[in-house]
This record gives C-alpha cells, structure tokens and sequence, in this order.
C-alpha cells in the first residue's frame, strides 16, 4: 500500500495555496458576474420601460388630441345643427303657409329665429320665380342684424344679383328632401368675417313641387371664438378648414381666413394638405410635428391639431432622465448590497477555505468552524464539522489499534525469540540424548560381544571337562580374567544404567519445557484473537470513515490475514507439542523399562558371574571334583548367556528405538523451531504494519 508522508501533504496544501492565490477572490467574480448582468438588466428595462412610456404617452396624447378634436367638432357641429334644425322647422312652415302668409309675418317669424340664435346674421326666402307673386320672377327677401335692429333687404331680388346661380340655391334645389345644406365658408368683405350659408329646400305641401329654399347666414365668428377657447396642450395649434383646404380658423394666423390661406399655400402644411383633404381623420408626422385631423359631419370641415414632436416627446425625455437617475441611485445601491453580500460570502468561504487546508495539513487541532448562515455554505460548515468530528474519532481509534498491535507485535516477537532459545535448548537436549543412545547401542555390543565369549568359554569347558585336571591353573587364571572381566562388564552396566537413568530424568524435566511451549502458544493463540478484534474493529472504523478510511481497511484486512496465519501457526504448534509430549512419554516409559532390565537382571547376573568367577579361583583345587556339576552349571550358564543375550537384544532394540525417537523428537522440534520463526516473521511484518500505521496516524495533530 502506498503510504503519503507529512511533507507530500505539506507540499500539496502549498501547491492549492499558490494556486488560489494566483486567481481572482470569488467576491470579484461575483461583482463581474452579478454586477453586469444586474446593470444590463436594469438598462434593458429601463430602454423597455422608456419605449413603452414613449409609445403610451404618444398613445395617450392621440387618445387625448382624437378626444379634443371630437369635443370641438360635435361642439361646431351641435352649432351647425342648431341653425339645420331652424331652417328645416321654417321650411316646414313655409310649404304650409306661403299661399296665404304675409311677408311681414316671416319677417316677424325669421327675426324672432335671429334673436335666439347668435350664430344666424341673416336669413332669406328665395321664392322660384312666380311662385309667391305671380308678378315677380325674382321675390327674396332677406333679413339681417345691423346693430340692436333688423333690416329686411331685397337688393338680393334682381336679375343682377340673380339668385337662382348661387350655390345655396342650387344645393337646395338638388335635395329630394327637407335638408339643410351648409356651403363652404367664405369671406364677406362688407361684414369683414367669414360666413357659410345654410340652406334648405321648400316643397309645396300640398304637390311637393319644389318652390324655393330658405336661407340662414351662419357668422363663423361665434365658431371662431368658441375654438380660440380650446386649451391645447404642449402648446398645439388649432386649425378649421373647410372641405377644400381653406383656413375657416387657425390659431396662430387669425387673419388665415380672412386672407383665403390654404392648406396647400400654407407653407407650414403644403406638404400634407392632399392628405388631410382627401382623409377622412388620423394623424401625419411632417417636419418635426404630429397633425391629428378629423372631419365634421355633414360639412366635410376639417378640424386639425398640430403639435411639435419635441414636445409630445418632452414627458418621454423627462421620463428617460428620471429613469436614468433612478438606474445610477439602484445601481449604485445594487452595487453596495451585491458588494455586500459578495464579501460576506466570501469571508465565509475564507473561513472555509482556512478550515479545509488545516484539515488536509492534517490538523486536527483546531476548533470547529464557526458560520451561523443557513444557505448553502452553513450547510457546507456543518458538513465539514461533522467530517472533521468522525475523522479525528476514526485517526484516533486507528491509533489507539495501532499502538496495540504495535505492542502485541513486539509480544510475539519477545516470545518468538523465547520460543527460538528454547527449542534451541531442546535441540542440545536432544543431541545429548542421541549421544547417550549411542552409547548404550556400544555398551550392548560389548555386553554381547563378552556374552560370546563366555559362550565359546562354556563350550570350550564342555569340550575339555576331562582335562579340567590338568588346566585348573589355567582355569584359576581364567577364572580370575572372568571374575576381572565381569566386574568389570558389571561395573560398566550399572555406569551404564546410571548414566542412562540421569539422562531419563534430564530428558523428562527437559520435557516440560514442550510444556511451556503449549503455554506460549495458547498466549501467542489468545494475542491472534486479540489482533483479530482489534483488525475487526479498525476494518468498522475504516468503513465508518467512507472513501478517506479506504486505505485503513486495506491495512485492517491484512492485520487480520496475518492474526489468521498466526493462529493456524500455533494450531499447527500446539498439534507438534502434543506429538513431542506423546513420543517424550513414550521414550521414558521404554527407557525406564531398560533400566529396570539392568538394574534388575543384568546387574545380579554378573553379581552371579563375578561370584562363579570368584569360586572358581576359589574351588579350583576342589574342581575336579566338581567335574560332574560342570556339565551342569555349563548348561546353567548357557542358558544364562542366552538370556543376557537376549537381555542385551532387548536393550539394543530399545536403544535404536530411543534413537529414532529421539530423531523424530529433534525433525519435529525443528519443525516448530521453523514455525516459530514464521511466528517471529509474522509479528515483524505485523509491527511493521503498524508502524506504517502510526507514520499515517502521525501526519495528524490531534
């Protein structure tokens, strides 16, 4: 596992600092992203806001001048009306009463009508010729104001003047009905204002044969006036033309009409009058200036507007310098609380920023960020405290686990090298005892060379029983060479008997020393199972601590591998102390049984061969006489001799079987003297596990 040193952390903190602190602070990038994007925004809506203000206002004052307009023309119209209904009602009158009326009861009639009206000047009766006076083709006359009186005139009554050619007269003449119909205005130089005329045709009740026509004079003047009194705002300037473009009224040129000025000789309005006498209403932009126009009913009059665009626009032009101060003031303002803002966010993420570099330095010294927000960056502040909390509980444990192992490391390894000095002990012991079966095999092979001997002496005595005689010198000295030999054999066996009883209670005390290996093993088993908790619990912290506890449960995992192989080591180890302790007991039982051999039989039988020996010297002189009990202690001793033998078999056999024993005992000590090594192996490995844990754990202050 690769393992990440204090100063590949340092250098990586550096590395993100150097970083950080070559770009640009999120407060500025707040400020150059927010802070445009609020001011196009801001200027967008203002452009929107200005247009569409511009487009009502120019809405509105259309509305308003359309409304102007039409208030003066049903005004001039209602005027009109008036003298229409008038002359209509006398009309009516006249189809009636002219066969039997006088004129001087008109005259009464028609002056009566000129005082309730002051738009009326003057009205007429044009009578077709004959019609009221057989005698007078032309019979019209004519009444008018001229001061407080009224003056009735028939200079109008001639073929001069010739009535029937005039306009009224044959606008009358061309209805079908009782209509009143008013002629375009036109100037009067004998009363110097601008007069129409109203008329309306006479049908005879009775045949409804046309008759004449009764005229009324309208004086513009009353219209004049009532539209000089029309307040126009932004200034505007108030026009009256009749149908074809003349001036009836204009307020910046009273004289217009007097004059006969023009919609097309006005230069101010030549440029449009083609369109304002051939439209019916609307408006035209010309030179700077709106024209809103409409016509007047019945007359085909054209009353108009004209207002400066500049001035229709100067509310607009306000409106747009207000917004202008109002978009700096919340632009301004804007700019403060986003520059706000944007510094409270970014000391919180300074704060942030400091706190998550000390814990990536490793430090977990340090208190708790403290951020009482509750956007997004309180929530990113309780998140990094509550990682911080878990992960400074995980480093712990895994330090605590680490010292542990690290002190069950160097247990094992202490009672490794305990177990390594002591098996080395049980090696010596077991070479001693090799050597020891060694030599007991050569005491044998002497016993049973000597036991030959004494066999081949025995026959030799059989076969010469009858020179006993003459060789009892040489039996005495044969006698005493045996009685020296078997002292000496004897002697050897019980060394030999001795020794090998010492070597038996050397090698069962020894044998406790497997004892104590079970012992350590059973405290080397407990330690793996403690390791093995320990490796558990470091695996649940590891997987509590998520992605960073990912390397922590690499090395639990293999803590664990290792507390396993430890235990099935000592398994194996305890499995070979019970084999050690079964061949030790099985070796000590033979052993003590060999011993038993010789110290029971094989020493008495050379007490028994030394005390022949010895009557042997002593009896030589009398052995003659003996001669006969020869052949029978010859047997005796034969079948002495074939029990040694036998004896001295059973010792070889024991002693090769002590041997091999003893070579099994050492394989297998040297067996668990290898396992043990692993062991030792397996706790260095452990503590070194450990400590790369603790070089880890170390790179945090806690």
């Amino acid at each position: 596992m690769r393992m990440v040193n204090n100063s590949t952390i340092e250098n990586r903190t550096k590395d993100k600092r150097n970083k950080k602190s070559g770009g640009v602070g999120i407060q500025f990038k707040m400020l150059a992203v927010i802070l445009p994007t609020v001011i196009l925004s801001m200027i967008i809506m203002a452009l929107v806001l200005t247009t569409r203000s511009g487009n009502e206002i120019n809405d509105l004052t259309e509305q308003y001048m359309k409304a102007t307009l039409k208030e003066n023309i049903n005004d001039v119209n209602s005027q009109l009306d008036g003298i229409r209904h008038i002359a209509e009602a006398l009309s009516k009158e006249l189809s009636i009463s002219y066969k039997y009326t006088e004129i001087t009861d008109y005259a009464t009639l028609f002056q009566s009508m000129l005082d309730d009206n002051d738009l009326a000047s003057g009205a007429g009766i044009w009578f077709e010729p004959y019609v009221y006076d057989e005698s007078q083709e032309y019979y019209g006359p004519y009444w008018y104001k001229d001061g407080g009186s009224y003056v009735e005139d028939w200079e109008y009554s001639n073929a001069e003047y010739d009535y029937f050619s005039q306009e009224y007269y044959l606008n009358a003449k061309k209805l079908t009905t009782v209509k009143g119909v008013i002629t375009d205005p036109y100037y009067d130089p004998s009363s110097n204002t601008v007069m129409s005329t109203c008329s309306v045709p006479i049908f005879d009740n009775e045949s409804g044969k046309y008759i004449g026509c009764i005229t009324c004079d309208i004086t513009l003047d009353t219209v004049q006036q009532t539209l000089s009194q029309v307040k126009i705002s932004n200034d505007g300037a108030l026009l009256l033309t009749d149908s074809a473009g003349t001036y009836i009224y204009k307020s910046t040129d009273l004289q217009a009409a007097a004059n006969a000025v023009t919609l097309a000789s006005d230069p101010e309005t030549s440029s449009i009058a083609s369109q304002i006498t051939s439209g019916e209403s609307g408006m035209i932009n010309f030179s700077g200036r709106n024209m809103y126009f409409d016509t007047i009913p019945e007359v085909n009059w054209k009353l108009g507007i004209v207002v400066e665009q500049a001035k229709i626009n100067l509310p607009v032009q306000r409106m747009k310098q207000l917004s202008g101060i109002i978009l700096i003031i919340a632009l301004l303002l804007c700019t403060i609380f986003i520059f706000w803002q944007a510094s409270s966010i970014a000391r919180a993420m300074r704060k942030v920023q400091v706190f998550a570099d000390e814990l990536a330095g490793g430090n977990f010294t340090i208190d708790p960020i403290d951020i009482k927000r509750n956007d997004e960056i309180g929530q990113m502040s309780k998140s990094l405290n509550e990682m911080y909390m878990n992960n400074a509980d995980v480093i712990r444990n895994i330090r605590q686990g680490s010292n542990s192992v690290n002190s069950s490391s160097n247990q094992i390894d202490d009672v490794a090298e305990s177990l390594s000095s002591k098996f080395s002990n049980v090696q010596s012991s077991m070479v001693r005892v090799n050597d020891a079966m060694s030599s007991t095999g050569a005491a044998t092979e002497e016993v049973s060379a000597s036991a030959s001997e004494v066999n081949e002496s025995v026959a030799r005595l059989a076969e010469e029983t009858n020179a006993i005689a003459r060789e009892v010198r040489e039996i005495s000295k044969r006698a005493a060479k045996i009685e020296q030999d078997g002292k000496r054999s004897s002697d050897n066996a019980i060394a030999i008997a001795n020794e090998r009883g010492r070597a038996l209670k050397a090698a069962s005390e020894k044998a406790s020393v497997v004892s104590e290996i079970g012992t350590l093993a059973d405290s080397i088993s407990g330690i793996a199972n403690q390791i093995n908790l320990l490796s558990l619990n470091a695996s649940i912290e590891a997987a509590r601590a998520g992605e960073h506890g990912r390397g922590f449960a690499v090395v639990a995992s293999e803590i664990n591998n290792l507390a396993t192989e430890t235990k099935d080591a000592v398994d194996k180890i305890q499995d070979t102390i019970s084999a050690i302790q079964d061949a030790f007991v099985s070796l000590s039982r033979n052993s003590q049984e060999l011993l038993e051999f010789v110290q029971n039989t094989v020493t008495p039988d050379y007490d028994n061969f030394i005390q022949v020996g010895r009557q042997y010297g002593q009896d030589a002189e009398s052995f003659g006489q003996l001669t006969k009990k020869i052949s029978e202690m010859v047997e005796y001793i034969r079948e002495s001799m074939e029990q040694v033998n036998l004896a001295v078999g059973s010792i070889a056999e024991s002693a090769t079987e002590t041997a091999t024993s003893s070579s099994q005992v050492t394989e297998i000590v040297n067996d668990v003297s290898h396992m043990v090594s692993d062991v030792s192996s397996i706790a260095q490995d452990q503590k070194g596990v450990s400590d790369s844990l603790s070089d880890i754990v170390s790179q945090f202050r806690l």
